[in-house]
């Protein structure tokens, strides 16, 4: 049994059109879909119900953020696997039967996330390595150029092959139950409203000796508007997420750790040589100097 928690806020016909694509394409999988509302104002969720009566509906009278809206739906889930999908993703082939197979067939898999893309076919930079002063220090000296873009994903990364990966994109998360069960409180770390939540699962899942897996096996669409079209707005989602990842690197790596991950991030970007990135650069400069 597959329990499908997706979250709600103010994005009805995304969400529409995401349960109907799990509806359409999904095969061969007894499952069920959690719909978390997250005190939506833009119209009464009970609509849901009436164009799909066989959701879980759940209304929160506040809006939770991502990742205690997940743990809401947690529980009212019954499966013994946990799909986490966000309301802008749609498939597009039974992308949820693939990436379950994929989790069965080893118990050492504790998450697996399919090949995201645009909806022009784009291709999506969703495995990643852990920030590191060493991967900086690679990226800045251009290393990953000899020894290949491997070593460090991300951007970098074709994500054309099936590989073992630090983490990934919360978009498309796919979770064995017992992992949850084995977290703090049996439930995802929910520190933070929005922004880094998928990093930070990823790393105690790790802890807990689990791998987390990325294929290419099959992809789906995320409607993720594409940064170069308004970077005022994703140099403030930089900078309220770096709140996020501050918090959590001072706690897991301490103070001289995350000052200098900052330094070398901005010395990285100004190396670029692009208007954009030097904007980028200044986010983290400023970052370095309020330690």
């Amino acid at each position: 049994m597959l329990s499908i928690i997706i979250l709600n806020y103010n994005t009805f016909s995304l969400t529409c059109k995401c349960i109907e694509s799990i509806i359409k394409h999904t095969q061969k999988v007894s499952y069920e879909i959690i719909l978390i509302d997250n005190a939506s104002t833009e119209c009464n969720p009970n609509k849901f119900l009436e164009i799909f009566p066989q959701i879980k509906l759940v209304k929160s009278s506040e809006n939770l953020g991502f990742a205690k809206g997940n743990n809401l739906g947690l529980q009212y889930a019954q499966g013994n696997f946990i799909l986490l999908l966000n309301s802008d993703v749609e498939l597009i082939e039974n992308s949820i039967a693939i990436c379950l197979e994929k989790i069965k067939v080893n118990a050492q898999i504790g998450v697996v996330s399919p090949q995201l893309i645009y909806p022009n076919g784009t291709i999506q930079h969703s495995a990643n390595k852990f920030p590191s002063l060493t991967y900086e220090i690679i990226e800045i000296l251009r290393l990953h150029k000899i020894f290949g873009k491997k070593m460090l994903l991300g951007f970098y990364f074709n994500h054309d092959e099936e590989i073992f990966v630090d983490w990934v994109w919360g978009a498309f998360f796919l979770i064995r139950k017992e992992v949850i069960q084995q977290m703090p409180q049996q439930k995802l770390p929910d520190d933070f409203f929005m922004y880094f939540e998928d990093v930070q699962w990823a790393y105690l899942i790790k802890k807990l000796g689990y791998k987390i897996l990325f294929t290419p096996a099959t992809k789906v669409i995320h409607h993720l508007s594409a940064s170069s079209q308004d970077p005022h707005k994703e140099l403030s989602k930089l900078e309220k997420s770096l709140q996020n990842e501050t918090q959590f690197w001072l706690k897991e790596k301490g103070w001289i750790y995350t000052k200098l991950l900052y330094l070398l991030r901005a010395i990285k970007y100004i190396s670029l040589r692009k208007k954009q990135f030097r904007e980028i650069a200044k986010v983290y400069w400023k970052k370095f100097l309020k330690f």
